[in-house]
């Protein structure tokens, strides 16, 4: 062999800082918005009642809100990134400007209103960011709100401790009640998201956990109905109907759990790939009626001769390729040599015996070092099998490092040295 597998890793996907900047950024025009109406409001207001002082000293915390606002969003577009760092300072900016303006333009019989604008801020937060966030927005708008009161709050003073606490506690218990419902309305979306970017790639195994779901609701619903087709996709979309075999996918889904299984473990793993020896020639001699059998039969072969663990697929017209997890080359090629042995001996009810039916076999086996080998893999096997090929066809042929010399020379190629 030519040492453990190794390859380079994939490019990172989108991560979640650049996520968070997009959010912010898009939250930085609703904030700007935000900040232009309410300068709207406060100047009608200002027109209205002549509050002239309390209009200007609002609109100047407007002003520094709209600016720092600004800012923000200009440093996080110049890096694209952005961290939790700017998702508190953001929420600090929102309810620093809410609770400002309401001290210094609104009379105190009207401070109640900042905990409907609070209840704004923690909506988006809960729906952007995750209840963490929302957790800390809604303990800052309670502090907030109490410093806010304290100054005209107490007996003989323009606003009752009693029925500010009584408002606030309502405010709190909506809050809380609003972050713990709707935190886990979106963890479970997180889950049935999940659970279908699992089954792009393959993976029918998991199903959505109904059972914690008392009374049902939308996301049980749609859960229960992923639970119900799940068994029937995988059929579909992981099984060759033809030889009832695994297809290309289901192969693949299962070569990368077990790459990753050996990356961890240190063990070795073999890959075979098997072809039909002149198939076309079974197809235009005897119609592809009798192809179709020798497909189906094959494919009953290899589910009698796999062991436990071996994976079986069907990747293409008469090819076949089978993973077999902790297996060096010499256990691969027994298993192979079996097989091999089998087809040839095998009495085909579609064939008769008019056409003699065989397979050539290729393998490689090896240590792997890195979960990003899968394409190194085909490409060995695929390799060795085109050796057997050009060997003489009805036989086992293991990689060696001479061999891709060998099949590029063979197929017209310059021989890499």
């Amino acid at each position: 062999m030519n040492g453990p597998l190794k390859a380079p890793r994939a490019p990172r996907t989108r991560s979640t800082e650049q996520a968070t900047a997009e959010v912010l950024l898009w939250q930085m025009r609703a904030r700007l918005s935000a900040a232009l109406v309410g300068a709207l409001l406060i100047i009608g207001r200002m027109l209205g009642d002549h509050a002239i002082e309390a209009a200007k000293r609002g609109l100047s915390v407007l002003l520094v809100y709209f600016v720092a606002t600004l800012f923000i969003a200009f440093l996080i577009n110049r890096t694209g990134r952005a961290g939790p760092v700017w998702v508190w300072l953001s929420i600090a900016t929102d309810l620093f400007a809410i609770f400002e303006v309401t001290f210094v333009s609104t009379p105190p019989a009207d401070y109640p209103q900042a905990l409907i604008l609070g209840f704004v801020v923690l909506h988006f937060t809960e729906f952007h960011f995750g209840r963490r966030y929302a957790q800390g927005a809604l303990a800052a708008i309670i502090a907030s709100y109490l410093v806010l009161i304290a100054p005209v709050t107490g007996v003989g003073r323009i606003l009752e401790w009693s029925s500010q606490l009584m408002s606030l506690a309502v405010f709190a218990f909506a809050g809380a009640v609003f972050v713990v419902l709707y935190g886990s309305y979106k963890e479970r979306l997180a889950e049935i998201v999940e659970l279908f970017t699992r089954t792009e790639q393959g993976d029918f195994t998991a199903e959505f956990p109904t059972r914690l779901d008392s009374p049902p609701d939308s996301v049980t619903l749609v859960g229960s109905a992923y639970n119900r087709v799940r068994a029937q996709l995988g059929n579909l979309v992981l099984t060759d109907p033809l030889s009832g075999l695994l297809n290309r996918r289901g192969l693949e889904r299962d070569l990368a759990r077990e790459i990753a299984r050996a990356v961890r473990s240190g063990k070795e793993l073999a890959l075979v790939a098997m072809d039909v020896d002149h198939f076309k020639t079974i197809n235009d001699t005897l119609g592809h009626l009798a192809g179709d059998g020798v497909i189906k039969e094959i494919g009953e072969l290899l589910r009698q001769l796999k062991r436990g663990g071996d994976v079986v697929a069907r990747t293409g017209g008469d090819e076949f390729t089978l993973l077999l997890p902790e297996t060096g080359a010499a256990g691969a090629f027994r298993l192979a040599s079996r097989i091999r042995e089998m087809v040839r001996v095998h009495e085909f009810p579609t064939v008769r015996g008019r056409v003699p039916v065989t397979v050539s076999i290729g393998l490689v086996a090896d240590r792997v070092m890195d979960e990003d080998v899968a394409h190194d893999l085909h490409s060995r096997a695929d390799e060795a099998l085109y050796a057997a090929k050009e060997s003489g066809r009805d036989r086992v042929t293991i990689w060696n490092a001479n061999m891709r010399a060998f099949v590029l020379t063979r197929t017209g190629e310059m021989a890499k040295p």
